[in-house]
């Protein structure tokens, strides 16, 4: 008996211990609604989303974190950049935490990876999302974001409407 609830108690624990903060829920119609421009500390912030999928000749996919490991090409990737009003600063101590890709009734989320070190005196913040889904060349994304400030508040952020490149 001792031996089954030692079991229990490792397997509970691993899964609160794997389980990842980001992987809160957000509702569907939250991420359908988010602006896609704010305010944070008097800036107006946009986000602007480049988003392709590889398909070069003589590079096979090695990739095996994508959802959709099947099919010809490399699971998509997202340049995404955060972009303060007329050249002002990015807020301090803004970061972004999590972000989501949306087509038709999929979703897909993504722990960002901030490509550059954050400037203190940056117009952008650039993040990158790696190993994403399969999905067209060709077909429409939404992106949304979700900025925590120095403070710790939380906005969400979008892009409609992205195109997903295909690098032939």
């Amino acid at each position: 008996m001792y031996r089954f609830v030692s079991i229990v108690v490792c397997s509970v624990a691993l899964q609160c211990f794997a389980s990842d903060t980001r992987a809160e829920s957000v509702p569907r119609a939250a991420l359908r609604d988010a602006p896609q421009s704010i305010r944070v500390d008097g800036v107006a912030l946009h986000l602007e989303a480049h988003v392709w999928r590889d398909f070069m000749p003589g590079r096979a996919s090695t990739d095996s974190e994508s959802e959709e490991p099947d099919g010809p090409g490399k699971p998509m990737l997202a340049e995404l950049r955060i972009v303060a009003q007329k050249d002002l600063r990015i807020p301090k101590g803004c970061r972004v935490d999590v972000a989501w890709v949306l087509f038709g009734q999929r979703i897909w989320q993504s722990q960002p990876v901030e490509e550059q070190t954050g400037d203190p005196a940056a117009h952008e913040l650039a993040v990158t999302l790696r190993n994403g889904p399969k999905w067209p060349p060709q077909a429409r994304v939404d992106i949304v974001v979700r900025i925590v400030d120095g403070n710790g508040a939380i906005f969400l952020l979008a892009s409609r409407g992205q195109q997903i490149r295909a690098a032939t």
